[in-house]
This record gives C-alpha cells, structure tokens and sequence, in this order.
C-alpha cells in the first residue's frame, strides 16, 4: 500500500464576532496565539467530522488581518 500525498488548501473566512486589533498581527502577542488555538482546535474539530474527515490531518492559522 502507498501513503496517499497530502494536499494542502487555503480557506479564507470572516469572524463577525472577533473585534481586530493590532494584537492579532503580531504572531508572538498572547492575543494572537490564544486566538489561534482557539481557532485551530474549532477548525480541527470541524473538519474533522466533515466528508474529508478520514483523511485530515489538521490545520495551521497563519495570520489574522482586517
């Protein structure tokens, strides 16, 4: 059996409850980070039980912008 190669996508979205500040363009600032996770472990969770689900293997927030 071969290993199926991993395709990588970008999704882009609007948060209408997640007021911007500058905090969120720093990837370093504790609003950033806790933002992230909060946002990868709700992606994840998401994603996981989807139709691409069997075969996800997580997700990376890379940037917040306005």
């Amino acid at each position: 059996t071969t290993a199926a190669a991993l395709e990588h996508f970008t999704i882009n979205f609007t948060i209408t409850n997640l007021p911007y500040n500058s905090d969120l363009e720093n990837a370093d600032s504790a609003k950033f980070r806790a933002t992230r996770r909060v946002m990868n472990t709700l992606l994840d969770r998401l994603l996981k039980e989807s139709s691409i689900g069997p075969v996800f293997q997580g997700c990376e927030t890379t940037d917040f912008r306005y």
